[in-house]
């Protein structure tokens, strides 16, 4: 800079609204040395000249970013506190009526049901085990720690796997099973392919009216395949519907543990299906329910499991 002085005549350019500008050679007061002449921009508007619009766009982002997160978190939270409550009451009632017969056991009261003592204690021994296996299993699946090679497997005949020592219970409830299923071979692992066969029939007999029918609909179509199970009973009311596939949730909540299940059969059916590629939902009927699952088959399957 050359001290205080002004611009020659020779320069092109006036000092204009603050503007300043420079020159250097020939045009400038001193040869080969650049001269200016202008006003300072304060910091902050140096900073920010001609990049409002980014800043405010990017802080608008980041406190969109922020909230979105910050929803996320509070639902995740509230849905581990859920399940935290949901398992602790699902295991109350079994943890007292063992304590209570265990109790009745050792201070030999009413001994000639000591037999009935102990069936009892084994009972819900054994709905507690299915209930901790359970949450294993799904929380195994929802961390994507449920790793398999996949193979061929015949989804038709798992379904007839499943349902065959299916038909003396259902008989007894006077239920009708029906079958109609297509040759259908997926790439998966049989194990959990059979557990969510085992858990979408289980959920239909449940509530299946007595003496209704339960319907198992398998087909290919647009390179899918489609399992389909309907069950006769009271249709399912449409704000319902989105939640069937959470954990414990109960769609009445007067239901009684007399119908059996640990509340984590529709949960489980949800995730071996994302864990296969495939998507499910429910559907209400005029007199019943339908679940599906939706799974990419394999294109030329050379042997099945």
């Amino acid at each position: 800079l050359v001290g205080s002085r002004g611009p020659s005549a020779s320069w092109v350019g006036a000092v204009e609204g603050g503007a300043g500008y420079a020159h250097c050679g020939i045009v400038a007061p001193y040869d080969n040395l650049i001269s200016a002449y202008g006003a300072a921009y304060p910091p902050l508007r140096l900073a920010t000249h001609g990049l409002g619009l980014l800043y405010g766009s990017t802080f608008f982002f980041a406190l969109l970013l922020a909230v979105l997160v910050a929803r996320s978190q509070s639902r995740s939270l509230q849905r581990e506190r859920d399940l935290t409550n949901a398992v602790a009451h699902e295991l109350k009632t079994p943890l007292a009526l063992v304590r209570s017969y265990a109790e009745g056991l050792s201070e030999d009261i009413a001994p000639e049901k000591r037999e009935e003592y102990l069936s009892v204690i084994v009972e819900e021994s054994d709905r507690m085990a299915a209930l901790v296996g359970s949450l294993l299993d799904l929380s195994r699946l929802e961390s994507g720690r449920a790793r398999f090679q996949p193979v061929p497997v015949a989804l038709d005949q798992v379904v007839r796997d499943v349902l065959r020592p299916l038909e003396h219970p259902a008989r007894k409830k006077g239920i009708t099973l029906s079958l109609t299923l297509e040759p259908c071979t997926l790439s998966g692992d049989r194990e959990q392919l059979t557990r969510l066969v085992g858990n979408l029939a289980s959920n239909a007999l449940r509530h299946c009216a007595p003496g209704g029918e339960v319907r198992f609909l398998l087909r290919v179509e647009k390179g899918s395949a489609l399992l389909r199970v309907e069950n006769d009973g009271d249709p399912i009311p449409p704000e319902v519907l989105p939640r069937l596939f959470e954990p414990f949730y109960k769609a009445d909540p007067a239901r009684t543990r007399t119908q059996g299940g640990t509340g984590l059969g529709l949960a489980l059916v949800q995730e071996i299906t994302a864990l296969h590629g495939g998507r499910c939902g429910a559907d209400s009927l005029a007199s019943g329910a339908a679940f599906w699952c939706t799974f990419p088959i394999c294109q030329a399957p050379d042997s099945m499991v």
